[in-house]
């Protein structure tokens, strides 16, 4: 028979034994549920761009943009906000326009967007337009999550000088605060 020394020597091990088995459990079930998360966030839509965006300058001026929906999951109620204004900051925007689309956007899918300016607003007739900056507002929803996301895309274009069409290009990160501000006093959705 076994003294009452080993019992608890025996009893103490096993119970350690048990509360290491219970921490080790605890934190792999906290590693898998993160995992999990982790890989759900990164399977969601994300629109990007894959092209360049084009410009066209006829008797209007028609910006283009190709988005794919690079993510796993399709992308539901998806909804633009377009903006383009004057990059002197000082007049109102030549474009505001909100265009939702019925369809969902399945992985690898691509939709276009096309932003066009009324010859009223901006006439390329004269050979020259100051330049503008050029704002998309995405919202969209992950049916699988039932989540909304939200991208913004901030370009940017050089306009026309002397008859030279300029590339679009993407804003600098130190032009989005004044960007913002201007759309906040203009009352439009960021």
């Amino acid at each position: 028979m076994a003294s009452k020394k080993e019992r608890d020597w025996s009893t103490t091990l096993v119970t350690y034994s048990t509360v290491i088995f219970a921490i080790v459990s605890l934190i792999t079930a906290y590693i898998t549920i993160t995992s999990w998360r982790a890989q759900r966030q990164a399977d969601r839509p994300y629109f990007s761009v894959k092209e360049s965006p084009t410009v066209e300058i006829q008797k209007e001026i028609t910006f283009e943009f190709e988005f794919t929906n690079v993510g796993k999951h399709s992308a539901s109620n998806l909804m633009s906000n377009t903006y383009v204004f004057d990059q002197s900051l000082n007049v109102k925007p030549v474009h505001v326009d909100e265009y939702a689309l019925i369809n969902d956007i399945p992985r690898e899918t691509t939709t276009r967007l096309m932003i066009q300016l009324a010859s009223k607003d901006i006439s390329p007739a004269e050979g020259k337009v100051p330049p503008q900056y050029i704002v998309i507002h995405l919202t969209y929803s992950d049916p699988v999550l039932n989540q909304t996301y939200q991208q913004a895309l901030y370009m940017k274009w050089a306009g026309v000088e002397g008859g030279l069409e300029h590339p679009l290009v993407y804003a600098h990160t130190s032009e989005k605060d004044k960007i913002l501000n201007y759309l906040k006093a203009y009352h439009l959705k960021v």
